[in-house]
């Protein structure tokens, strides 16, 4: 088994799993889709798949199943790409899809290569932390998002293995793919955007732009980094620069009130612009999010540790309430996170 003769399915056809499958699609690389989305897959299966890339449209043939669905063949690679909340649901079909000597690469938000672990194995568990843009604009249609598009895959033990170099050789159709020995450390800045940006976009209804230029609401993002950098290191791990800024900086006593922080803030508010984040588009479309297995990923976490994590317990909470229809996205939504920010410390 080569990288370049793997049998490859991707289960959850959103639009990362999509976007992805479009690219391997393109360099020759043929993937069989699976989704919960029935009209979708009815679309991939009689239209294939659209994607909108760069003012183009180019249109591939693919195979797509339910998520019910329960095909004899079995898969050397299986990409994961349905959101957090609904890896454990996701599981059993992926136990099922997998060949005797497969292997299954998350392609995620949050840190759920613990639970992939579990139910397949370390030794046929690999993460990819990923940047890359992209929104379905109808079933069977994909769009590529403006952005820098980076993948960095890794073993969980940090090796350096042939097959990582065949995995990100693989992923290179999608954009800058690369192998890290550091593939913990990743996800946990990659946790860090997810947290401090997903979760206040939704609540407050604003674009990042906007939203990156209110100085208290950088303040809390800043804090809210802080929390969770420091229940990463409790963990063990040790987190990529944040914003190309050190994880030290952002746990540092003063951090709130740090230029640097704050200017490397605002110029990442503006280079989302207007771009919606997956949590928005997500509760648009499920009612739902994946604030459990983000920010309060970081919660139970820091219990573990003996710690708290008050300012993400607080996100959790006010989004939480937001699902529920007890609160009402709009600026003053942040407010009672903002409250708890009142000492300047």
């Amino acid at each position: 088994m080569t990288g370049t003769h793997w049998h490859i399915a991707i289960v959850g056809a959103g639009a990362i799993g999509c976007r992805v499958a479009a690219h391997l699609a393109q360099a020759g690389v043929a993937t069989t889709l699976f989704d919960g989305w029935a009209e979708h897959v009815a679309a991939l299966n009689r239209d294939g798949l659209t994607l909108e890339h760069h003012g183009r449209e180019m249109v591939f043939p693919v195979r797509a199943y339910g998520f019910d669905a329960m095909p004899e063949e079995r898969f050397d690679l299986v990409l994961l790409a349905v959101r957090s909340d609904d890896t454990a649901a996701a599981l059993p079909l992926v136990e099922r899809l997998l060949a005797p000597e497969g292997m299954v690469l998350s392609c995620q938000n949050g840190l759920n290569e613990e639970a992939i672990a579990l139910a397949v194995g370390a030794s046929r568990t690999l993460g990819c932390s990923l940047v890359l843009g992209a929104r379905l604009t109808a079933p069977g249609r994909v769009a590529a998002l403006p952005g820098p598009d980076t993948l960095r895959v890794g073993e969980l033990d940090g090796s350096d293995s042939p097959r990582v170099r065949q995995l990100a050789d693989l992923l290179a159709a999608c954009g800058t793919a690369t192998v890290t020995r550091n593939l913990l450390g990743y996800r946990w800045m990659k946790l860090v955007l997810n947290s401090i940006g997903n979760p206040l976009l939704l609540l407050s209804g604003e674009t990042a732009a906007v939203l990156h230029e209110r100085e208290p609401v950088r303040r809390a993002m800043i804090a809210l980094a802080g929390e969770i950098l420091a229940t990463a290191a409790a963990s063990g791990a040790e987190p990529e620069p944040v914003l190309d800024l050190p994880a030290a900086l952002w746990r540092s006593p003063g951090a709130r009130s740090d230029e640097r922080l704050h200017a490397a803030l605002r110029e990442h508010g503006r280079s989302l612009g207007p771009r919606r984040l997956s949590m928005v588009a997500d509760f648009e479309a499920r009612g739902r999010t994946e604030v459990d297995h983000i920010n309060g990923y970081v919660v139970a976490k820091a219990l573990a540790h003996g710690r708290t994590a008050p300012l993400n317990a607080e996100v959790v909470r006010l989004v939480k309430q937001l699902e529920a229809g007890a609160r009402k996205a709009g600026p003053e939504s942040l407010q009672p996170l903002l409250d708890l920010l009142a000492d300047p410390a």
